[in-house]
């Protein structure tokens, strides 16, 4: 198979499902390393090999990023015997490589890398802007909004410029993440809505899952909860196990904060117990598992404030624990918002202890949980969100000894 006619096919299958693109590079890679065919087409060989390897570190699965690991080794090794080969092929390389090491937390070179694949793009804008979007990536990991929103921007206008409506929604749903992170809600859902147009206008399913993941959000942060629940609905039945099964137990998350917030609480803690955690705990998927704890934690303290369960030790325990596990997984993965967020929670749980006997015991531990949640929203240059609102508000309360 010829490279031209290898990339047209891969972008359909991808714009169909995971599962299946994952299927035809693996059957394109049996069909060009057999005998007859070994070094026939060292440039599509070198191809097949990374957009294998992308397409399984998008799985988050710890072996399919195990195999991934081998097959860039393996195109690296293939275009070191063919240095003919175009700069492309090596930009490829070092992208591929990059968004294996953020997957993996390995940032220390990122940058680095994806800044020599950049020059390495010299002659592709295309190249260039799909690297812009790795570097937002590795910005937003590491909690620089700014340097994200610059390079995400810089992937559109490219994109805007070549006219190419697939990547320039691709750049909307970066753009899109970011001002959900920001708390620019109004703006993500313009984003958002205008992918999902674009899906719906070419029959592509990878945009509209990537669409619908943001419109939930959006609908979430507005308090729309069964609009988010119908869309994620929609986008679990796009999505097919085992390949997509962590991206599913994201979207059960959603489900779970959904029903949370119309107040369905033990539906939404029955939806983390069987939908999400066990999905995360069998990929050993660690980020996932922080987040669900975190909602968990969230959930027995609406139960608490429900009067579902006693106001008693064992109970209050039970919350903060689930609380703490998430707030120390969140801080040692540079999740910061979420670490914050996680923070302001158990603040939450504690003010439910005002009440109480415990009410001295725990009025120490709100007040530091507040502050340091202040701060690092603060170092985020995220003051003006609406979650600092609501730290600084309570953390008045607190300090005016109402607690």
């Amino acid at each position: 198979m010829k490279l031209a006619e290898f990339l047209i096919q891969g972008q359909h299958m991808r714009q169909q499902d995971r599962t299946l693109a994952i299927s035809y590079f693996e059957q394109c890679l049996q069909n060009t390393t057999t005998s007859e065919h070994l070094d026939s087409d060292p440039s599509t060989t070198i191809r097949v090999l990374l957009d294998l390897a992308v397409e399984l570190v998008a799985t988050k699965q710890l072996e399919s990023l195990q195999r991934a690991q081998v097959l860039v080794q393996q195109a690296g090794e293939v275009l070191s015997q063919h240095p003919d080969q175009d700069h492309e092929q090596e930009a490829y390389l070092l992208y591929a490589r990059s968004i294996l090491a953020l997957e993996l937390g390995e940032l220390s070179d990122v940058l680095h890398i994806l800044q020599t694949a950049h020059q390495s793009y010299r002659n592709s804008q295309q190249g260039q802007a799909l690297i812009d979007d790795a570097i937002g990536q590795y910005y937003l990991r590491v909690n620089d909004l700014q340097s994200a929103l610059m390079s995400y921007e810089r992937s559109l206008s490219v994109r805007l410029e070549i006219e190419d409506e697939w990547a320039i929604a691709k750049s909307y749903i970066h753009l899109g993440q970011l001002y959900l992170i920001s708390g620019d809600i109004d703006q993500a859902a313009s984003l958002f809505q205008s992918t999902l147009d674009i899906a719906l206008a070419n029959s592509d399913n990878f945009l509209r899952l990537q669409a619908l993941k943001g419109l939930v959000k959006v609908a979430i942060a507005e308090s729309q909860w069964q609009t988010a629940i119908e869309m994620i609905k929609d986008g679990i039945s796009l999505l097919k196990e085992p390949v997509d099964s962590i991206e599913i137990g994201y979207l059960y998350c959603d489900f779970a904060e959904a029903l949370l917030g119309d107040r369905q609480i033990e539906e939404s803690l029955i939806c983390i117990r069987v939908n999400v955690l066990p999905r995360f705990r069998d990929y050993q998927y660690l980020r996932g598992i922080a987040i669900a704890k975190h909602l968990q934690g969230r959930i027995y303290v609406y139960r608490l404030l429900d009067g579902l369960d006693s106001l008693d030790e064992d109970a209050i325990e039970t919350a903060e624990d689930s609380l703490i596990d998430a707030s120390v997984a969140f801080e040692q993965f540079g999740m910061m918002h979420e670490y914050a967020r996680s923070l302001y929670d158990l603040a939450c749980l504690y003010q439910l202890c005002g009440n109480s006997q415990f009410q001295y015991q725990y009025q120490g531990k709100s007040l530091r949980s507040l502050e340091l949640s202040l701060s690092i929203l603060d170092q985020l240059g995220m003051s003006h969100t609406q979650l600092a609102s609501q730290v600084e508000s309570m953390l008045n309360q607190v300090m005016r000894g109402s607690f």
